[in-house]
């Protein structure tokens, strides 16, 4: 990918080089991020630059929308496609319509117990193996997972620390998890296909091969359908429209056949939307919802319906400096409430809290997208877990230097005495350091306050730091925060620079186009 874009965008490219070349352009991304469809938009003008004709205007899809991606992909498809027959003159029959049947991804096979190649894996964690062949991958033991919430606060949140051997990292660096589901979900999906007269044995053994697409690497090994279940599958996904195709085809009830191919016409998406995206619905309530066509799924099946287990990001909290093979987690325990009569729970993160000490996990480090200035004046706002890579790049920045009066943070929760993350080192850094510390406890008062609020309290220091070449770092909920600081910081320009809006809101455009205000957020 690197090298594409290093060729595309050679400035001494010909003008006219792509002048025979169509093309659409179809962008996936997430509105709540700041660069929303960056590649797509990029690539799109870069392709236009050097002559390339769109066939249709770009498509950019929003996760963020009612009904997903779907809401433009289904209509830019349908236009795509137009634009396609008329151009190449293409017969449209049976085009797409020869799909009524399931083109299996694997091969899958059940290895008999008595057979002579029996091996499976007898570790506890079926991605070990890739940890003995991948110099990138960790094991770390957890070594305390401690509350920094009180009991009486809406939510828990942990500082989870671990150890491992000869690790390495920068401040603003993040910490890659793979997570297990609980027993109770794995008894759950057992029981739901008990209930359907689909009989299969958890210590059944599991043999995947290539069939249609490449088997990935932890699928190489035999399994036993326990070990898929727990560590492979995610009985938290929420079914996709794909899903629901594959439902409709396998259904013989007339009523749930009708209702899954409902689920797949472009008509049927805000109905989809209304029973699995608003209220939370995950693939075993689903399976749970539609008995008849639960008891036609069979091992080959389920390996089409279910969802890989995705890794999960969390910015490390820690300095190697001064905690030496030590990584901290801060973590938010998620757990809510929809219409649904059972709460919902975050797969990660109610896994992370559930470890006790001397249990090991699979990780690796990757690099974030903060890039710490440390010789520049820092404006640090990270409300909530936001804060976890500014713990980083604070205390490492105390291991180098005896003082960090250079380094503002604003740090915002609700309560002093509930939710105040890591107070102990804030504290003491600004006590003994001279950081400065701006905390906003959004209910402690009658009227709420917010980070941007303390920003505009310290408007003059904020200044001082610009004016001397610092930069803003910015991380937390990607809501309203995001937009709300950048607002503050467009009126504070305006007022101490004497700048018209459209001037200030330029002013620190360019600080984002310099590096000088970075933003790491998470929906």
């Amino acid at each position: 990918m690197k090298q594409f874009w290093r060729l595309l965008l050679k400035k001494n490219l010909p003008k006219t080089l792509l002048a025979n070349v169509q093309y659409g352009m179809l962008g996936l991304g997430d509105s709540s991020y700041q660069k929303f469809n960056f590649a797509a938009k990029k690539l799109n003008k870069r392709l236009m630059q050097l002559g390339a004709k769109e066939l249709l205007p770009i498509g950019l899809a929003d996760d963020q929308h009612d009904l997903g991606i779907d809401a433009v992909v289904d209509p830019w498809l349908q236009e795509f496609w137009i634009k396609i027959i008329d151009a190449f003159q293409i017969h449209t029959t049976n085009l797409v319509n020869d799909q009524d049947k399931i083109i299996e991804r694997f091969s899958i096979s059940e290895i008999n117990t008595n057979s002579i190649n029996n091996e499976y894996c007898l570790e506890n964690n079926i991605y070990m193996k890739e940890v003995h062949t991948n110099d990138e991958m960790k094991v770390g033991t957890i070594i305390e997972n401690i509350k920094t919430t009180t009991e009486d606060h809406f939510q828990d949140v942990r500082l989870i620390k671990l150890k491992s051997d000869n690790i390495n990292y920068q401040a603003g660096d993040v910490v890659y998890v793979r997570p297990k589901n609980s027993n109770q979900q794995i008894d759950k999906f057992f029981n739901v296909l008990s209930s359907n007269n689909v009989q299969l044995d958890p210590d059944m053994r599991i043999q995947v091969s290539e069939k249609e697409v490449k088997v990935p690497a932890v699928l190489k090994q035999t399994l036993t359908l326990r070990q898929i279940v727990e560590q492979y599958w995610d009985l938290n996904f929420r079914p996709r429209r794909s899903t629901m195709q594959i439902l409709s085809y396998i259904s013989e009830n007339e009523l749930e056949k009708e209702k899954f191919h409902e689920f797949t016409m472009a008509s049927g998406q805000e109905e989809l939307y209304n029973y699995i995206n608003r209220p939370r619905r995950n693939i075993l309530e689903l399976l749970a919802d539609f008995p008849h066509t639960t008891s036609k799924l069979n091992i080959r099946l389920l390996f089409e319906i279910m969802s890989p287990i995705k890794p999960r990001a969390f910015s490390i909290a820690s300095s190697s400096r001064v905690t030496e093979n030590e990584i901290h987690l801060l973590v938010a325990v998620v757990k809510y409430k929809t219409k649904l009569l059972e709460p919902r729970y975050g797969l990660c993160s109610n896994w992370l809290a559930s470890l006790e000490k001397g249990e090991e996990i699979i990780f690796w480090i990757q690099k974030g997208t903060f890039k710490f200035a440390y010789d520049k004046p820092m404006i640090l706002i990270g409300p909530g877990t936001g804060v976890a890579p500014f713990r980083s790049v604070l205390l490492d920045k105390s291991a180098l230097y005896d003082d960090l009066s250079n380094c503002v943070l604003f740090f915002g929760c609700r309560s002093k005495k509930k939710d105040y993350h890591c107070k102990n080192d804030f504290e003491y850094l600004s006590q003994k350091l001279h950081l400065n510390l701006f905390c906003a406890f959004s209910r402690d008062q009658e009227h709420k306050i917010y980070v941007q609020h303390v920003i505009r309290d310290q408007k003059h220091l904020c200044w001082d730091f610009l004016n001397s070449s610092g930069n803003i770092y910015l991380a937390g909920s990607s809501k309203n925060m995001p937009n709300c600081v950048r607002e503050e910081f467009v009126n504070l320009v305006k007022e101490k620079a004497e700048l018209t809006e459209e001037e200030a809101t330029n002013f620190i455009q360019r600080l984002e186009n310099e590096n000088r205000y970075q933003v790491e957020t998470w929906g």
